[in-house]
């Protein structure tokens, strides 16, 4: 096994551990603190008391709102890595996931067992087959394109014998939009949905913060559905004339005041325009602005903010420290990014600047500029994309996860097909 595929694996490995570190803490001190505040938890199984919570949408939002009235008696678990308390939903744990994340990876998984329960058939489903994801035997650059996009003839046999269920094909395409706890309470209108419905909404889904306002818009056809907050446009104009407004009095002049120097922010005058954030956003956001990773003109990726990342030690070593000569090679492929490579790593996939570094750079100094341009550049197949950004999800990678990493995925992905 290569040193790549190695750090691959120990990704995946160290993934896995968070995930089984999480839910030992659900399933334990966690439940035995809830079950004090939700007195129908005392009737479940001893031992399955989370699995069934995650079975019963009513359930799982009873505990979240007790979670959310009475925090302050769950904060001897929720301990950063020097034990120390939190107190921001943003702040890791010790576990490496903040609240909020975790919060996000119960409702998913709260939502998916929904959908199987509800649209599923009886059948027992049997699983995807693993073979779409095997290393391809004997292709050369020609037919990276294809294998990465799921285009080959070993692909198609495999979509053949192990189609994806209703219930999941409506998971992976809603799957992103579900972070929020009170959420929970609309999941079963969810189910209603189609997935076509809901790339269609995209991120306005989060628009409907009740379950009422989701089912209006699922009842309302495709004829007439009017989004939250489209209600107001949507109003008929008023057929009568509206009464001329009496004239202003004019103006008296004022006197002429030399304007104060503003002190600091905190002098001037601002107010929230809603009593409360109308989404639970993170108060700072570690992903970087896409504004500072494109050109002026937003077509191609910044080369200036690249070349000052490429010029760190721990991604000159994450990269294997190459020669200045491949390294002015592969910044000329990189020059070739296209700005929507960038916000699909970015903003999809909430990469930092210095992990999307990594990977097109190792990326530039395995392929040909040419392959590295169609797949990277303005004009490349977001299927190919999507599909790298799959790949590494499997991989175990993710926003946590070391420029490192994401270098040594590009080896591993790429480097079978270096001759």
């Amino acid at each position: 096994m290569s040193s790549s595929s190695t750090l691959a694996t120990a990704a995946a490995v160290a993934n896995q551990r968070r995930r089984r570190r999480i839910n030992e803490s659900l399933a334990g001190p966690m439940i035995r603190i809830m079950t004090g505040l939700v007195p129908d938890l005392a009737v479940l199984p001893r031992g399955r008391e989370f699995e069934m919570i995650l079975a019963d949408w009513q359930s799982l939002h009873s505990c979240f709102q007790a979670f959310r009235a009475h925090r302050d008696l769950f904060r001897p678990i929720l301990l950063d890595r020097n034990l120390v308390p939190v107190d921001s939903d943003n702040t890791p744990l010790e576990c490496g996931r903040t609240i909020n994340q975790v919060v996000a990876m119960i409702v998913r998984s709260a939502a998916k067992r929904h959908f199987r329960q509800r649209l599923n058939p009886p059948a027992p489903w049997t699983g995807r087959s693993g073979s779409r994801f095997d290393r391809p035997e004997g292709l050369g650059w020609g037919g990276m394109t294809q294998w990465l996009a799921g285009r080959t003839q070993a692909h198609r046999r495999a979509r053949l014998a192990s189609r994806s269920s209703p219930a999941d094909l409506l998971y992976s395409s809603i799957h992103r939009y579900l972070l929020h706890d009170w959420q929970v309470p609309i999941i079963p209108q969810y189910a209603r949905m189609s997935p076509p419905e809901v790339l269609a909404l995209g991120a306005r889904i989060l628009d409907f913060r009740d379950p009422a306002q989701l089912a209006a818009w699922l009842d309302g056809g495709q004829d007439y559905r009017l989004l939250p907050g489209d209600e107001a446009e949507a109003a008929p104009l008023r057929a009568e004339p509206l009464p001329a407004p009496e004239p202003l009095p004019a103006p008296e002049p004022m006197p002429a005041v030399p304007p104060e120097a503003v002190v600091g922010s905190a002098s001037l005058p601002s107010a929230p325009l809603f009593d409360a954030p109308l989404f639970d956003a993170p108060l700072f956001d570690e992903r970087p602005r896409v504004d500072k990773l494109l050109s002026l003109d937003g077509r191609l990726i910044r080369m200036e903010t690249m070349v000052s990342i490429l010029v760190r030690p721990e991604i000159k070593d994450a990269l294997g420290r190459p020669s200045l000569e491949e390294l002015r090679r592969a910044s000329r492929a990189l020059a070739t990014t296209g700005a929507g490579t960038v916000r699909r790593l970015t903003v999809d996939f909430g990469l930092s600047s210095e992990q999307m570094a990594a990977m097109l750079t190792k990326s530039a100094l395995l392929l040909p500029a040419p392959v590295f341009e169609r797949l990277f550049g303005r004009k490349s197949e977001l299927v190919v994309m999507l599909a790298l950004i799959e790949k590494a999800r499997r991989a175990g990678l993710g926003p946590d996860s070391s420029p490192l990493a994401f270098a040594a995925f590009a080896e591993d992905l790429f480097g079978r097909f270096v001759r």
